[in-house]
């Protein structure tokens, strides 16, 4: 990673024309808000059509809310994704006062304020898993879909870390910079990225790590979707404390209790994931009556990446639409 940031810079000062970097994303109809709730001004996002069956989407941990262009994929069999900011990130203020749990009465306030009061699907990633499932908790849901979600006390991997792609991640300093270089990297060197993105968040050796990289980038649609998600990572700046503070939350989580989400409940964990062990799915098929699990490898954390990624996203949208159809 050091040698192919060194490259991007090079090659972004002595051969690029100023401005071929910005905003060159391709572009896909997604409609930003902002909610006034007692929280504060909530951002959110909105993709898909407009009369589609409404899905709250929880982003991971140290991503944006406009992380939802990378699941693009479910608003296009027809579902309207609504993806809302959590506290910390950007310009909304985390109340030390309140538990991680009134993350879920923020997405609350902003589906209210939209004129969304039935129930609807939740998908949770990640840290974003956790949110998720106290809105399923506290809130009518009509079905709970989770990818590799936190589900209890959380301590982040020392190895992860310790690792190039965790060492920028969790620095406090030169955010603007790294995001520059990061979006950077996505644009020369996507395998390359890809493979550094998997050594911090899978048990992979380098020869499987090439084969997911590869396989991301041969696929116009998962290389576009990455694309996004890289974009969804910056301004690192504006992602960095909501980040942290859910972090150091979910590190002194105990004696959390599901057993009172009642809604159809579909989770998937990798086997080789370094950053969420096996003992949050375990937690979650011991506590959810009736949970189906789904156990894969895939990209580790990333379990949505490779081949085995995209019966990931087959099983999950089929769960979801199993359960608007009922």
């Amino acid at each position: 990673m050091n040698v192919l940031i060194s490259c991007s810079i090079l090659f972004l000062l002595f051969s690029v024309p100023t401005g071929v970097y910005a905003d060159t994303l391709p572009t896909s109809t997604i409609e930003y808000g902002v909610a006034n709730t007692k929280f504060g001004a909530v951002r959110y996002a909105q993709l898909g059509p407009e009369d589609g069956e409404k899905v709250l989407f929880s982003t991971g941990g140290g991503v944006g809310y406009h992380s939802i262009l990378a699941f693009e994929w479910l608003a296009k069999q027809g579902y309207r994704m609504i993806c809302i900011s959590r506290p910390g990130y950007f310009d909304l203020p985390i109340d030390t006062t309140l538990g991680l749990d009134y993350h879920a009465d923020v997405y609350h306030e902003v589906l209210t304020a939209l004129g969304i009061e039935e129930e609807i699907h939740v998908f949770g990633v990640s840290m974003g898993g956790l949110s998720a499932l106290y809105y399923a908790q506290k809130y009518p849901t009509k079905s709970l879909v989770l990818w590799c979600a936190v589900s209890g006390k959380y301590l982040i991997n020392k190895e992860s870390a310790n690792s190039t792609l965790g060492k920028l991640v969790l620095s406090r300093r030169g955010k603007k910079m790294i995001s520059f270089l990061l979006k950077a990297s996505v644009k020369l060197a996507p395998r390359s990225t890809i493979s550094t993105f998997l050594e911090a968040s899978a048990y992979l050796d380098n020869k499987e790590r090439r084969a997911i990289a590869r396989q991301v980038v041969n696929d116009p649609q998962s290389k576009r979707e990455f694309h996004f998600f890289v974009e969804s990572m910056t301004p690192m700046d504006s992602l960095y404390y909501g980040t942290m503070d859910e972090a150091y939350r979910a590190a002194d989580l105990v004696g959390v209790d599901w057993s009172r989400i009642t809604c159809p409940t579909f989770a998937v964990y990798s086997t080789i994931d370094k950053d969420v062990t096996l003992d949050h799915a375990e937690r979650l098929e011991a506590m959810i009556p009736g949970i189906t699990m789904m156990y894969v490898k895939a990209g580790g954390h990333y379990v949505w990446w490779g081949e085995e990624g995209k019966e990931v996203k087959r099983k999950s949208w089929e769960f979801i639409r199993q359960h608007t159809q009922e």
